[in-house]
């Protein structure tokens, strides 16, 4: 497994290529392209050769999806949503525009919609589907053996905001409770910030010591 991060937007968002093997084929996935500005993202994984098969977006908010289409166009794969953040998903040209003045087009509905217990895969590689909301209500984390694609559900030392259209505390708390029964050694790749493991959240995250 190979796993390259690309920040992007002026909200600092995570985009990740998820790739069975660092090697010319190998099996690819886009998670969260978060900007129009996604031109590095595409020059990676043609420079690599590596073929991309879907988009997974972790969530619908403006700066995880912005630049869906334009992966979509140019390599020409579909993009995957849960489906309770299909409002958010339609709205994504009017929250770029409320919240950094940005002009995008409307986005094409996905191409499909993912939910609980689904099975995602990337080559060999399997991720679960684990509705988590509370940060939107069509929250997902993307769960291996090893590794937790955990969106604005769960970073490093902190939790996604509440605050928005369609969060709950409450929710969160529950989704967070959650991802505490994985194995301390299962690393999170979350929305924002750096990398961290489910162990070191359980003792040194703020948000979590509180959990019932």
């Amino acid at each position: 497994m190979q796993i390259k991060t690309f920040v992007l937007s002026p909200l600092r968002s995570n985009c990740y290529i998820l790739s069975e093997a660092d090697e010319a084929g190998a099996s690819a996935i886009i998670i969260d392209p978060g900007d129009t500005e996604v031109q590095p993202v595409i020059d990676y994984v043609e420079s690599r050769g590596l073929q991309v098969k879907a988009v997974w977006a972790t969530h619908a908010h403006f700066d995880h999806v912005m630049g869906v289409d334009i992966i979509r166009q140019k390599l020409s794969v579909p993009a995957y949503v849960h489906a309770a953040d299909m409002p958010l998903w339609r709205e994504t040209h009017q929250a770029a525009k409320q919240w950094l003045g940005k002009d995008i087009s409307v986005l094409s509905d996905p191409d499909g919609t993912i939910t609980d217990g689904d099975v995602l895969r990337c080559g060999d590689l399997s991720f679960q589907v684990w509705h988590t909301p509370g940060h939107s209500p069509g929250g997902v984390c993307l769960i291996s053996e090893t590794v937790a694609f955990t969106g604005d559900t769960l970073f490093a030392r902190s939790v996604g905001r509440t605050d928005l259209p369609g969060g709950s505390f409450a929710v969160l708390s529950t989704s967070l409770k959650r991802l505490l029964e994985l194995p301390d050694d299962i690393t999170i790749y979350p929305g924002h910030m750096g990398t961290s493991t489910i162990g070191l959240e359980r003792q040194m995250n703020p948000f979590l010591r509180d959990l019932d």
